[in-house]
């Protein structure tokens, strides 16, 4: 970590050598949307249609397009893309603290968005097909590789470096 201060005018500016990195979490990221957009074009549930004589008339698959819950994860899966590949092609000094907490976040949202699909599903007498689950398999993907990183990026945050930087206890505003 080299470290040096160079003058722009009378007032002078730290500036910093360390070599720029990608985050840690945009391949994973990338890889589970990828697997949530997918599973959105698949079927996510199934179920009979029933006509007014209550006879069976016809069995219908619902794509994940089809269903609100499967539009909401496909916005998630498609935000989720977007920012996997900024992150994995921008490179950043320091932590990717606040992406990698983006990434977790949107991931446990389209977690939580198909759980409660899979809740839901089973009342209203439907039954529930692969593409939920290829889904949650991606959002579940996106989520871990977002919390390894964020946990790694969290304690490059706390970590105490030769200048005293990252130790949140010592460091005072200026």
């Amino acid at each position: 970590m080299d470290r040096s201060s160079e003058g722009r005018g009378r007032t002078p500016t730290r500036v910093d050598h360390r070599d720029a990195r990608a985050s840690m979490a945009a391949p994973a990221i990338l890889i589970g949307a990828l697997v949530v957009i997918v599973g959105t074009f698949l079927d996510w549930a199934s179920g009979i249609v029933i006509d007014a004589t209550t006879t069976q008339t016809e069995t219908v698959d619902l794509s994940g397009l089809n269903v609100p819950d499967g539009r909401i994860v496909m916005g998630i899966g498609l935000a989720l893309l977007v920012m996997a590949t900024l992150m994995w092609a921008n490179k950043r000094v320091g932590s990717w603290f606040d992406a990698d907490l983006l990434g977790v976040t949107l991931s446990t949202i389209a977690i939580g968005t198909i759980v409660a699909f899979l809740i839901d599903v089973g009342d209203t007498g439907r039954s529930v097909e692969i593409g939920t689950y290829v889904s949650l398999a991606g959002a579940v993907i996106a989520f871990i590789g977002g919390l390894a990183a964020l946990l790694r990026s969290g304690s490059d945050r706390a970590t105490v470096d030769d200048e005293g930087r990252g130790d949140v206890g010592r460091r005072a505003a200026a």
